[in-house]
């Protein structure tokens, strides 16, 4: 018996002891999608030899050379993702976080086929898809790949993988470039965001904690032959709250065919990568402490994307606000709020004839300020479909598209006055529709993070910047002539914005 409880006592401690060697500043990335992701250009000198030790991989398949096994960590030298892989937007991702961030370790799990359509990485559909693909004559190429490298399910792998990973360290987000396969299909962000929540939930992770990063294809002026598909590239954010675009503006092809970057191509877009997923974690979409009201952004709706926002009544010093299970409200204290806990901030999304506003709420999923009959109501967003919570006059189904869309006009000193595209009328506060002929003015806020307990709305203090709008500049310090024609990330006076 004594023999028992020492045996019984030794394998706790080994349990517990697994358990503390979580390394909270080992930042893991999950990498997935066809051949960019897998990596297409011939490494050059330039990229061999010069890899940082706190930038690792996770072996996702056994590697004959370099010599590399299954379920094991690897400095993470050039290829990256399997055997056939070469130079991806992987590598020079990790170099750029590890240079960023000196106090912590960058991992990467990657999963990638060349050619491979996003259904492969879908757990309910994978199966499905190679057994259509073979009736069709064949098995194909990125079925072959799943099957030499992957146990014949990419998901799979991923999850087991992962779970790995999260012994070690902590995911801190999802990397996907796919779409050459899948160019131009409307379905396809559905498809990315069941992938997406299928991952947080198989993983225990929570979207506002996990992000997803999303890769341009190649734009047509570079050689791209699939640049249609960024059309719907761009709409991961609005199916996705917790989701980004990477842009591939300006970077250039391989010159041999229509779909690959060109090594040099790689190195920008893994940097442009890194620079996203650190723009996040500098955003303030952490959840986990107080957010309070930073500074007036004055200007054009450019100024508004991409943020996350307070809307603060001009006269009043009131500010909306947002419950989970509750309707709009209206209070004199959200310039600092827990967003762990109750309270949702606002983001400004583009819409056909104006501007939609949405509250989102810490697990990822949002809420709509909308409103046919021009009330500024709110309304659970699922996917393609709009449905007002049971509070709001027991209403359900409503089309996304039949919500109200909103016009924002900015008047110097003023503020910002909400018009009701539909009905021309402004809106006033959170308890009235919007059916006033003279405008009320609001502040638009950003949040920033802080320690502190809540204070009020009167601590605000305007803002004496004054953005200059005839320098733009790309993010290579390219200066161009006049605004932006294609949308993007630009740089205006020391100011990341983007341009849709």
């Amino acid at each position: 018996m004594k023999h028992y409880f020492l045996t019984v006592m030794m394998l706790l401690c080994a349990v517990m002891g697994a358990k503390a060697e979580v390394d909270p500043n080992f930042y893991i990335y999950i990498c997935f999608g066809q051949s960019n992701m897998e990596g297409n250009a011939q490494w050059e000198a330039q990229d061999v030899g010069n890899v940082d030790e706190r930038f690792q991989m996770l072996a996702t398949c056994n590697f004959d050379n370099p010599k590399r096994t299954l379920g094991n960590w690897y400095k993470a030298e050039c290829p990256i993702v399997s055997p056939v892989g070469k130079l991806g937007p992987t590598d020079y991702f990790g170099r750029t976080m590890v240079q960023e961030l000196p106090d912590k370790k960058i991992g990467v799990i990657a999963v990638a086929m060349g050619g491979s359509p996003i259904e492969m990485f879908d757990k309910d559909l994978y199966a499905e898809k190679i057994k259509e693909k073979e009736q069709g004559g064949g098995t194909p190429w990125w079925a072959q790949l799943a099957n030499n490298y992957y146990g014949g399910n990419p998901y799979g792998r991923i999850i087991e993988m992962a779970k790995k990973a999260q012994q070690v360290g902590v995911i801190k987000g999802i990397l996907l470039h796919q779409g050459e396969s899948n160019n131009g299909d409307e379905k396809w962000p559905g498809m990315v965001k069941k992938i997406y929540k299928d991952m947080l939930h198989d993983l225990g992770l929570k979207a506002s904690e996990v992000p997803i990063f999303v890769g341009e294809t190649e734009y047509e002026n570079m050689g791209g032959g699939c640049s249609w598909h960024n059309h719907v590239v761009a709409k991961i954010p609005e199916v996705i709250p917790t989701g980004h675009v990477v842009s591939a503006d300006g970077i250039p092809g391989n010159g041999v065919d229509p779909w690959h970057f060109s090594a040099a191509g790689y190195r920008t877009f893994g940097k442009r990568y890194a620079e996203k997923v650190l723009d996040v974690m500098n955003h303030p979409e952490k959840y986990t402490k107080y957010y309070t009201v930073d500074e007036r952004i004055t200007g054009t709706t450019t100024d508004l994307y991409g943020k996350d926002l307070a809307i603060v009544n001009e006269a009043e010093g009131k500010a909306f606000y947002c419950e989970m299970g509750s309707s709009l409200g209206y209070s004199d204290y959200v310039s600092a709020f827990d967003v762990s806990n109750e309270c949702y901030y606002f983001r400004l999304q583009k819409s056909t004839g104006g501007f939609r506003l949405r509250a989102i709420t810490p697990d990822g999923s949002y809420y709509q300020l909308d409103g046919a009959d021009a009330y500024l109501n709110t309304q659970v967003v699922d996917g393609d479909r709009c449905f007002i919570s049971s509070n709001l006059n027991g209403q359900n189904g409503q089309d996304l598209a039949k919500g109200a869309v909103w016009d924002m006009e900015y008047v110097d000193g003023k503020g910002w006055a909400i018009k009701n595209v539909g009905t021309g009328k402004y809106l006033k506060d959170a308890s009235h529709p919007a059916m006033f002929d003279e405008p009320t003015y609001f502040t638009f806020c950003t949040l920033k993070e802080t320690d502190i307990p809540p204070t009020g709305i009167k601590n605000v203090q305007r803002s004496t910047f004054n953005v200059q709008r005839d320098v733009w500049y790309t993010l290579d310090g390219r200066k161009i002539n006049g605004q932006p024609t294609q949308r993007g990330l630009y740089i205006v006076n020391g100011k990341k914005v983007v341009w849709y």
